[in-house]
């Protein structure tokens, strides 16, 4: 059985009464210190001891030091270890020890480890300015709340409004817990030049502890980013998806545009970006003005998306159900057949307007299996409902 025990730091980083306290509360409880990792401070079993913690600032590199330590134990105090790269932490077990007896030396000592974590400052603000600015697209105010109220789950599977919505929350908690701590150093610093015995404020630290833990999937989301392991494609040969040829016929001629005839499927996520992919044909058209454009030829978009839920993949599929695109009838529930949960198709007629342009009937087909939901658009004389087999079989080999 190890002898190790971790236990989340309750007082803040800078909170020096309130630590000190805890720690000697710990060791009194027969823990005794042997470091930290963030928020986390580590202790080994031993026997219950009744002893005086002193933290001391660290003012130079974040190696142990052997003279200071040394020191320290001329006056009756042991060297137990760094606190956080903040402090050097030691311990007595004479109640009435000193660890600083001049008054000068200790306010000197105080105010440089106060302007160091100045610095700090500049970091963190460093570190809001690229989270929140990586995914400032996912903002609130740029999304608009009346298009979260009606279609939340587009929103919040955009793969920016999660992850910049726990980093606003993450960062403040952090943020907070910084101010604080500077707070309590700078009325620590004044109490001792009065010559006053401070007291800690604990339950500063969970703050810390809540910010790092919100803000953890969002470190993850953003290191996956950066290595692009986001984007994923793979060959169309052997994917099974349904092809425009598939609809049309295999003498029907594709564009032969790379990106307007895709010979893969595009497919990625992430941590906080549900799977999805993405795959779209067009028919032979012209780039010659006079010629057939993209609209004027069969083409056929598919769009996937595998949601962590199936409630969510239902309430997506309710919410395109309720959207109209270019044109489409209303959406006619066709039950579930070939193993489908959810099967839900509308029609568009061809239509003729006032110049004489001819536009495309077609349809839009949305299925759900289980927690995976498609949206296949299609322009042409084909029925997609007629092919759902072959969508069902494509769905269910993802």
């Amino acid at each position: 059985m190890s002898n190790r025990v971790i236990r989340i730091t309750p007082f803040g980083g800078l909170d020096i009464p309130g630590l000190e306290g805890w720690l000697a509360a710990m060791a009194a409880m027969g823990l005794r210190f042997l470091g930290t990792t963030g928020p986390l401070t580590h202790f080994e079993k031993a026997e219950p001891e009744t002893v005086q913690v002193h933290l001391e600032p660290i003012q130079g590199k974040l190696d142990e030091d052997p003279e200071l330590n040394a020191l320290y134990q001329e006056k009756g105090w042991h060297y137990c270890g760094m606190f956080r790269g903040s402090f050097f932490v030691f311990a007595s077990p004479d109640p009435l020890a000193q660890a600083h007896t001049d008054p000068e030396t200790l306010d000197y000592a105080l105010k440089k480890f106060f302007r160091s974590k100045l610095a700090v400052g500049a970091m963190l603000a460093f570190l809001n300015l690229l989270l929140l600015g990586l995914y400032r697209s996912g903002a609130l105010w740029k999304v608009g709340l009346s298009q979260l109220r009606y279609f939340p789950m587009e929103i919040l599977s955009n793969g920016t409004t999660i992850p910049f919505l726990l980093a606003m929350l993450g960062l403040l908690l952090i943020d907070l817990s910084y101010f604080l701590g500077l707070w309590q150093l700078s009325h620590y610093r004044r109490a001792v030049h009065q010559g006053n015995q401070p007291r800690g404020h604990r339950g500063v630290g969970w703050l810390l502890a809540a910010g790092l833990l919100v803000l953890l999937p969002v470190i993850v989301n953003t290191v996956q980013l950066f290595f692009g392991l986001d984007y994923r494609p793979y060959d169309l040969k052997g994917s099974g998806f349904v092809t425009l040829t598939d609809l049309e016929g295999d003498d029907f001629r594709l564009s032969g545009d790379p990106l307007s005839n895709m010979d893969y499927i595009s497919h990625g996520s992430t941590l906080l970006d549900p799977e999805s992919w993405y795959f779209q044909q067009y028919g032979s058209y012209s780039h010659a003005e006079g010629g057939p454009d993209a609209n004027d030829v069969p083409h056929l978009k598919i769009f996937i998306t595998r949601y962590p839920l199936e409630a969510l993949a239902e309430k997506r599929t309710e919410e395109l159900s309720r959207q109209r695109v270019n044109g489409s009838g209303e959406y006619e529930d066709l039950g579930t057949v070939c193993g489908l949960d959810d099967i839900r198709y509308a029609a568009r007629e061809g239509w003729t307007d006032e110049s004489g342009r001819v536009f495309q009937p077609g349809g839009i087909l949305i299925l759900r299996l289980k927690n995976t939901v498609l949206f296949a658009d299609y322009y042409g004389e084909q029925n997609l409902s007629q092919h759902l087999e072959h969508f069902a079989q494509m769905m269910a080999g993802l």
